[in-house]
């Protein structure tokens, strides 16, 4: 080590490069150098190069390398040289040893099949050279027992039983392929194999035709578990029998006309008198009919006849709904309707039970007679009886209209308040027989027949333009007010202007009580 000093400081000379020998190893601070100056420390004889001063932060590269005999190219390092020996060991390796051996996606070193590996057709790591072919076709494996390609061959002949497996494709050109064509009775089967498989006979290129015949022994089409039996035509298709012919399903839904093609659907529509029977009676048994906007007929042609929809056997129900479209029941002039003629015990409502529209009975502007409860049998009739705050109107207003409410012994009940805006005529008794019930009659106006007011100087006129000269005024004394002395009421009226209400003095008739002022409370009867 001591000659490689020299030898270093020897060349230093030549260089200018500032060299100089220190007494320990340089450190962050040692920053009185030069960039790119050496040093040499005394002792370890250890050399060190300034590369920074960035930031008055010296940094410092060690230069020395050592000669590493055991070390390799693999654990190569900036401060150890491996030997040319350890060099030349790890090529050897790296070539030989190390290399992977070869597959179909790995380069690498691989071997020669011998005779035996080639005819075993069974190692895929080993290469098979043309000699080794013939070996192979020599004593061959089964052909096609993977995945066989396409073969070409002049002539196929068998004098026994030939079989094709896999797929074989038959060209006959223009000669007709004919397959049992002999008088022989044995069976033909196609496909037949117990595998899943397509089958498919015929095309549809122009005019090709496919032909099913069929002796006594009939025809048979059978499909199981989830597979379908598909028959398409692009024009017609005709069913036609001479016997029975029935169309069921054992575990499934019997569509017709169930795709979305606008076509119509005809059953029974041709010229001859039969019966036509859709749905059965046994147990749950339903028929939904189902229409779009074009509505649904029944029994719309121009023929008469008889219309019956349901029957009267045991729970028998029918429901007639609508939606916005309302619910026409109509005939012509002379149509009688007849609902509920049977009914005995049963129940006959019309209108729903939280209906807010209009119902009108009766509301054309012909003059015609209403019957409700008329017949013999006692009736209970009920008009608003309901829970709801109904308001009940019985009558007209026009001109001469008349309602007349007529009972028997069993009197007219009223229950609840009795608002009349015009007269009601009773040929019997009127009685308020409700407990904390009253009579109530509307006051205030110059017209009305019951009011309040207050004498002044013992007197007060009260206008009012209905009172009749035979009116009965009753009046009483409410409040005294600031009155010294009350007076005997008296009541003078005019006809159809006003009433006077007078207090006279007890022992003085013809004088007026000028200290009583009360508040007085009228009201006005008038006797037929």
């Amino acid at each position: 080590m001591g000659r490689f000093v020299k030898n270093y400081l020897g060349q230093l000379e030549s260089d200018t490069v500032n060299f100089k020998v220190i007494d320990s190893a340089p450190t962050t601070s040692t920053t009185q150098h030069r960039l790119g100056d050496e040093v040499l420390v005394k002792g370890t004889e250890a050399t060190y190069k300034l590369v920074d001063l960035t930031g008055g932060v010296a940094t410092w590269r060690s230069m020395a390398v050592d000669l590493n005999t055991s070390a390799t190219l693999a654990s190569a390092s900036d401060t150890t040289a491996p030997s040319s020996l350890a060099c030349k060991t790890y090529a050897d390796n790296l070539a030989i040893a190390g290399a992977p051996a070869w597959s179909e996606t790995v380069s690498g070193i691989g071997q020669l099949a011998t005779t035996a590996e080639a005819v075993a057709v069974t190692d895929d790591t080993v290469a098979v050279t043309p000699a080794k072919v013939g070996d192979i076709f020599a004593a061959p494996p089964a052909v096609g027992s993977g995945t066989p390609a396409a073969g070409a061959f002049t002539t196929l002949a068998t004098s026994g039983l030939a079989s094709l497996g896999a797929s074989a494709t038959i060209v006959t050109g223009a000669v007709a392929l004919n397959l049992g064509a002999d008088a022989a009775a044995g069976a033909i089967n196609v496909g037949t194999g117990a595998a899943a498989r397509t089958i498919t006979i015929g095309n549809v290129t122009g005019a090709t035709a496919l032909v099913l015949n069929s002796g006594t022994g009939g025809i048979a089409l059978a499909s199981t578990g989830a597979g379908d039996i598909t028959i398409d035509s692009d024009d017609t298709v005709l069913i036609d029998s001479d016997g029975v012919l029935e169309l069921n399903s054992s575990g499934g839904v019997i569509g017709i006309g169930n795709d979305a093609v606008a076509q119509n659907i005809n059953i029974g529509t041709g010229a001859a008198a039969r019966t036509i029977t859709v749905g059965n009676g046994s147990g749950a048994t339903q028929i939904d009919l189902d229409a779009g906007t074009g509505g649904i007929n029944i029994g719309t042609n121009a023929v008469a006849h008889s219309v019956t929809i349901g029957n009267n056997t045991g729970a028998t129900a029918l429901a007639l709904e609508v939606g916005t479209g309302n619910f026409t029941l109509d005939g012509v002039a002379a149509s009688t309707y007849t609902i509920g003629a049977a009914a005995t015990t049963g129940t006959i409502s019309i209108g729903g039970t939280s209906q807010t529209g209009t119902m009108t009975i009766a509301g054309g502007d012909g003059a015609q007679t209403i019957n409700i409860a008329n017949s013999t049998g006692g009736k209970t009739v009920a008009i608003g009886t309901g829970a709801g705050a109904n308001t009940v109107t019985i009558g007209s207003t026009n001109t001469t209209s008349t309602t007349t409410i007529q009972a028997g012994t069993g009197t007219v009940v009223v229950t609840g308040d009795v608002d009349a805006s015009g007269d009601i005529d009773l040929a019997g008794d009127l009685k308020i027989s409700g407990a904390a019930k009253q009579l109530q009659v509307e006051g205030g106006a110059a017209t009305d027949f019951i009011g309040q007011a207050t004498l002044v100087l013992g007197t007060v006129t009260v206008a009012n333009t209905n009172i009749a000269a035979t009116d009965k005024v009753f009046v009483t004394r409410e409040g005294v007010g600031a009155s010294t002395a009350l007076g005997v009421l008296d009541v003078t009226i005019s006809a159809g202007a006003n009433f006077v209400i007078t207090a006279l003095q007890p022992g003085t008739p013809a004088s007026t009580e000028t200290n009583d002022v009360s508040v007085v409370n009228y009201f006005i009867v008038r006797q037929l």
